[in-house]
C-alpha cells in the first residue's frame, strides 16, 4: 500500500469508530426516554411512591447541613438564611459553612454567621487555610469534626424549601440499605435568556427522564453534588470524599452503589437554584462536568466490570459515564468530514450509510430524551422546545473543542484545578472572571465551517452550519468577557495573584481550620 492508501485506510478506520460509537450513545439517550415512559405507562411515579412515615418529635435524628464556598460573596447570605429556615427542631440541627474562600466572602460569611449563631441557630464557619482537595477536601474536613448520623448538602446557589428535610429524612430512616435521597433540580432563572432556557431544556430531561428511568429500574444512581441527602454510614463505608475527579460527587455515589449501597430518587422534591446565565461561565461548568465524568470512567469502569453487579447495570454504568465522549467523537467526525471535502477522498458508501445512522439516531436520540423531559416535569411553552432546542444543539457544539480537551486531559491523566461556576445572585453579574479561555480556537474554527457551508454542497451542510454557528457564539462569548475585563479592571479573576491553590490530592485528608 503506498503512504496515501494507508492514510486514507486509518482515516476510514477512525471515522467507523467514532460513528459507531455515536450511534451507540445516542442509542442510550432513546433507551433512558423509552425506560422512562414504559414505567410512566405501567403507573409508577417517583413522586408519591411508598412515601416514608412521619416519624415522631423525639425520635427526629441529628442532621448536618453542609454549605461548601468559595468566593460566593453575592449567594452565602442567602443560602445560609434557607438552611436556618429548614423545619427541624433546633437542638438536632447544624449547619456547618465550609468556607474556603480568599475574598470579602469571608467577612461577609462571619457576620451572616454570628448573627445566625445570636438567633439560636447551631451554625458555624470552617475556613481551611488553603484548598487542598477542593469542594471534597472542604467536606471531608466538616465531617471530620462532626459525627451527625445524616448530611445534607446544599451548593450556595441553591434555596432549599423549608420541608426538604421532614420529606427526605424519613425515607432514609425507613430504608436502611439507602446510601443518600436525591431531590430535583428548579431554576430560579430558567427564563432569563436563550443560554439558561437551553440549561433548563437539557436539566430537564436530567432531572425527568434520566434519573426516574434509573431509579425506577434498580440501576446506579448518580448524586448530583447537591439538594441530597446523605448517610453518614454509607460515606465512611464508601471510603469517604476523594478529590481525584473533579466529579467527587459521582465517584462517591458508585462507590457507595459499589460496597451494595442504594440511592432513591425522589421527583416531587425540588429545589431551586441559579442558572449560568453567560456563555463563558457555563462553558467552566461543563468542562469540569465533562473532564469529571471522564475521570471517574477511568478510575471505576475497570472495578465496575470486575464486580458483582448485574451485566446490565454494567452497561447502563459505562454508557452513563461515557456520554463524555460525545465531544471528542464528534470532532473526530467534524474534521474527518472537513478531509473529505478539503482533500476529495471519496467516501465509501458504507461510510455513508453509517453516518446517516449516526446522524438520525443522534437526532431522533436528542429530541426524545429533551422533549420526553419537557413533558416530564410539565413546564409551559412547550412551542418553544423547538427553538430552545435548537440552540441547545448550537451551544453544546460550541462546547466541543473545550470539553474535548477535557476528555483528553482526563484519559493520559493531566490534573486540574476545581475552577467552580461563577454565580451572581441578586447582582447584575458575578463580580469575577469566569476562567474559560481566550475564545480564539472557537472562533477560528466556527469560521472555517461557516465557510465550508458557503464553499460546498452537501446533505450533511447544515449540521456543519449549526456546529459553526456554536462555535462563533461561544468564541464571540468568550472574546466579549476578555474585552469586558479590560474595560472593567475592578472584577476580580477566580483566583487571586500570589495565592497558591493546592492541586486534587488522591483523597481529601482533613486540613487546618478556623472554626466560629
Amino acid at each position: 500500500m503506498t503512504p496515501l492508501e494507508i492514510f486514507e485506510f486509518s482515516v476510514y478506520g477512525l471515522l467507523t469508530i467514532a460513528l459507531t460509537l455515536l450511534c451507540l450513545l445516542s442509542s442510550n439517550l432513546l433507551w433512558l426516554a423509552a425506560t422512562f415512559w414504559r414505567h410512566q405507562s405501567q403507573g409508577q411515579s417517583l413522586a408519591n411512591h411508598a412515601p416514608a412515615a412521619a416519624l415522631d418529635e423525639e425520635d427526629l435524628p441529628r442532621v448536618l447541613i453542609q454549605v461548601p464556598i468559595f468566593n460566593e460573596r453575592h449567594v452565602v447570605r442567602r443560602i445560609l438564611g434557607a438552611t436556618a429556615a429548614l423545619d427541624w427542631p433546633a437542638d438536632k440541627l447544624t449547619i456547618q459553612l465550609l468556607d474556603d474562600s480568599i475574598d470579602e466572602t469571608r467577612e461577609i460569611a462571619e457576620a451572616a454567621v454570628l448573627e445566625l449563631r445570636a438567633a439560636g441557630v447551631d451554625a458555624h464557619r470552617l475556613h481551611r487555610t488553603d484548598r487542598t482537595g477542593f469542594k471534597a477536601g472542604a467536606l471531608h474536613a466538616g465531617l471530620s469534626v462532626t459525627d451527625h448520623p445524616y448530611v445534607a448538602m446544599f451548593d450556595a446557589d441553591f434555596i432549599p424549601r423549608p420541608d426538604f428535610l421532614r420529606r427526605t429524612v424519613g425515607v432514609l430512616e425507613n430504608d436502611k440499605r439507602l446510601a443518600f435521597v436525591q431531590g430535583r433540580w428548579d431554576h430560579l432563572n430558567g427564563d432569563e435568556n436563550r443560554l439558561t432556557r437551553a440549561q433548563t431544556l437539557m436539566l430537564d430531561a436530567h432531572f425527568g427522564v434520566e434519573q426516574p428511568a434509573r431509579s425506577m429500574t434498580g440501576l446506579p444512581l448518580p448524586f448530583n453534588g447537591t439538594c441530597g441527602i446523605w448517610r453518614r454510614a454509607a460515606i465512611d463505608d464508601a471510603g469517604g470524599w476523594k478529590a481525584d475527579t473533579l466529579t467527587e460527587d459521582l465517584d462517591l455515589s458508585l462507590r457507595a452503589h459499589l460496597k451494595g449501597w442504594r440511592a432513591r430518587y425522589l421527583s416531587d422534591i425540588t429545589v431551586p437554584g441559579e442558572l449560568p446565565s453567560s456563555i463563558a461561565a457555563w462553558r467552566v461548568q461543563q468542562f469540569r462536568w465533562t473532564k469529571g465524568f471522564a475521570q471517574v470512567a477511568c478510575k471505576l469502569l475497570p472495578t465496575i466490570w470486575r464486580s458483582d453487579l448485574p451485566r446490565k447495570a454494567k452497561v447502563a454504568v459505562s454508557l452513563q459515564l461515557l456520554q463524555c465522549l460525545f465531544y471528542p467523537l464528534a470532532a473526530v467526525a467534524l474534521i474527518n468530514t472537513l478531509m473529505f471535502l478539503g482533500i476529495g477522498f471519496d467516501q465509501p458508501v458504507f461510510l455513508t450509510v453509517l453516518g446517516l445512522c449516526s446522524t438520525v439516531l443522534g437526532i431522533a436520540g436528542t429530541v426524545a430524551f429533551l422533549v420526553s423531559g419537557r413533558c416530564a416535569v410539565r413546564r409551559d411553552r412547550l412551542s418553544r422546545v423547538a427553538m430552545d432546542m435548537l440552540a441547545t444543539m448550537a451551544l453544546n457544539a460550541g462546547l466541543s473543542l473545550s470539553n474535548s480537551r477535557g476528555v483528553i486531559e482526563a484519559f493520559i491523566g493531566r490534573r486540574s484545578g476545581f475552577v467552580r461556576t461563577p454565580k451572581k445572585g441578586s447582582s447584575r453579574r458575578s463580580g469575577y472572571a469566569s476562567g474559560a479561555g481566550s475564545g480564539i480556537p472557537e472562533t477560528a474554527a466556527g469560521v472555517v465551517l461557516l465557510g465550508m457551508v458557503v464553499t460546498d454542497l452537501a446533505w450533511y451542510l447544515p449540521f456543519l452550519a449549526v456546529s459553526g454557528t456554536g462555535l462563533l457564539i461561544m468564541g464571540g462569548a468568550l472574546l466579549a468577557e476578555r474585552y469586558d475585563l479590560r474595560l472593567d479592571p475592578r472584577r476580580l479573576p477566580a483566583s487571586l495573584p500570589g495565592v497558591k491553590l493546592a492541586p486534587p490530592t488522591p483523597a481529601a485528608a482533613p486540613q487546618p481550620t478556623t472554626r466560629s
